[in-house]
């Protein structure tokens, strides 16, 4: 079993990654989902256009708190499913190290560790940089391919001044700066075969972090409720213009008037689709720096027993 781990920050577009890899490559896969809280819309996500095993991890950290339970799935996909490859998607606020040292203790001759992917946002790389160092920079100092993400609308100038700032934090790193879409069969499968060697060391988080531990704060709902589809759109434009926090990432299914909807709020963009393939039942998460529970416990009409963790 190959083990390739898609990393990235919150909203950074890990699942439709995973989605295209499936897609072009038509591997046998297992597929495993991290969600740092109650709400997994991802895994739904994937399943409704592959037939893949996926697993679930929730209300919980892979690199941290889901360490030990990480490191026995490994051994119980390995000796029960026995897939060609195993997918792992972390959550977005994992360390990479963490998750990289975990997987390589567990190597043996049935078990190896692929070269890992990192999925940026060019258009969030320098407050992310700024606000979340500890992890944000050791997911980019510890991958082997950066790839870029939702940067169609970013001039090729500010893509390679990004792409430069990354080759000075990560000089070994592949840097993929036009779309994913775009690039040849030999690629996807390259990701695939191409291993973690024996020699590689995860690098410790530079000591422009150090002491700048990220604080993220998450808020899930439960039982929230719209009158219409405009009270969505009115609210995800507030969560991208910081009226609701300083959230990084909204996600969730929600009734609207008569029908369900699913939304999806990151770098600075938003998006509302019909929720056809998903449970019908009220799933919403809001995390970020701060979180403004209150109001938006308000604005959802939220029911008393609502789940709200910060």
């Amino acid at each position: 079993m190959k083990i390739l781990v898609i990393s990235g920050f919150l909203g950074a577009g890990k699942t439709t990654f995973i989605k295209e890899l499936i897609r072009r490559t038509g591997k046998n896969v297992v597929v495993m989902e991290n969600e740092y809280g109650e709400v997994n819309l991802d895994s739904q996500e994937i399943s409704q256009t592959s037939d893949v095993n996926i697993l679930e991890f929730a209300e919980g950290c892979i690199c941290c708190s889901m360490k030990d339970s990480f490191a026995s799935s490994l051994l119980t996909i390995s000796s029960s499913l026995d897939p060609e490859y195993l997918v792992v998607e972390p959550t977005g606020i994992g360390k990479l190290s963490s998750i990289l040292a975990t997987a390589q203790k567990y190597e043996y001759e049935r078990i190896s560790l692929l070269r890992p992917v990192t999925i940026v946002t060019p258009q969030s790389f320098y407050r992310y940089r700024r606000e979340h160092p500890d992890i944000y920079l050791d997911q980019i100092e510890n991958s082997w391919r950066i790839v870029f993400s939702k940067g169609e609308n970013e001039s090729a100038d500010v893509l390679e001044k990004i792409a430069a700032e990354i080759r000075r934090l990560n000089p070994r790193a592949e840097i993929v700066c036009r779309h994913y879409t775009q690039q040849d069969d030999a690629w996807w499968n390259g990701l695939l075969e191409e291993e973690y060697a024996a020699e590689c060391s995860t690098r410790n988080t530079p000591a422009e972090s150090a002491g700048r531990a990220s604080k993220i704060h998450e808020c899930t709902f439960a039982k929230a409720r719209l009158r219409n589809p405009a009270e969505l759109i009115v609210l995800l434009e507030d969560v991208i213009r910081g009226g609701l926090g300083d959230i990084s990432r909204a996600k969730g299914v929600l009734q609207c008037g008569g029908e369900w909807l699913r939304f999806d709020a990151a770098d600075s963009r938003y998006c509302v689709t019909g929720a056809e393939g998903y449970a019908q039942e009220t799933q919403c998460v809001f995390i970020g720096r701060t979180v403004k529970r209150r109001t938006l416990f308000d604005r959802l009409n939220a029911e008393p027993h609502d789940t709200v963790k910060v």
